[in-house]
């Protein structure tokens, strides 16, 4: 009897291991542009396991940094310019929305991955968004908009699309409902897979905490 015990939670932790190895989770670098009418700022997300990184960088200057740990939670807002961090308190509570979601069935490719189309509506807010959804590893995206918990449209209406754990918004479009004008659109220009260096994780040397 001893044995067979043996064998039972030698075969079992071999299954939960075989299961863990096997799900794949995003890790590398995905540059994306954000436009808001002429505006535009280009954005970096750079990830390992639960740890990203986000930068804000214009003319190859990085302007802001946020580093999350999604297992903990965190959120720490740097200041390359003034050499400064602090940490974030989120506690907003999530946004509750009424929306239609169509799975229109479109699909076409963006950066080399096959995408579908996914158009969410609130008549509330008279706002459409158009998404283009990359399905695969992308793990992070959907928590790490949970910990960010912004009210802005493309994060909450993304977040309200059932199924989308391992998906990715390659290109989205928010449009006035009622008039059709473009509001915001995010465009993704690259996406590299591979590891990345541990320090882009910690707060640098040299870096004041700020209190207020």
């Amino acid at each position: 009897m001893k044995l067979n015990i043996k064998k039972l939670i030698f075969s079992t932790a071999a299954a939960v291991l075989f299961v863990s190895s096997s799900i794949a989770q995003f890790g590398g670098t995905i540059e994306f542009t954000k436009k808001v009418g002429k505006m535009e700022v280009n954005y970096q997300y750079h990830v390992s396991g639960d740890n990203i990184r986000v930068e804000e960088v214009n003319d190859g200057n990085i302007d802001g940094i946020q580093i999350m740990d999604l297992g903990k939670g965190t959120i720490y807002a740097l200041s390359p310019d003034r050499k400064m961090y602090m940490e974030v308190q989120n506690k907003r509570p999530a946004a509750v929305l009424t929306v239609d979601i169509d799975k229109t069935g479109k699909t076409k490719t963006i950066n080399g991955v096959k995408c579908t189309e996914i158009i969410v509506t609130n008549k509330e807010k008279d706002r459409k968004i158009v998404y283009w959804i990359a399905t695969g590893d992308y793990n992070f995206f959907a928590p790490m908009l949970k910990t960010l918990n912004r009210k802005e449209n493309q994060s909450m209406f993304f977040l309200q699309i059932p199924g989308m754990e391992k998906s990715f918004p390659m290109h989205s479009i928010e449009y006035t409902l009622s008039t059709g004008d473009v509001v915001s659109e995010l465009v993704t220009n690259k996406v590299t897979k591979g590891k990345v260096d541990a320090s882009k994780f910690a707060i640098p040397s040299g870096y004041d905490k700020f209190e207020k």
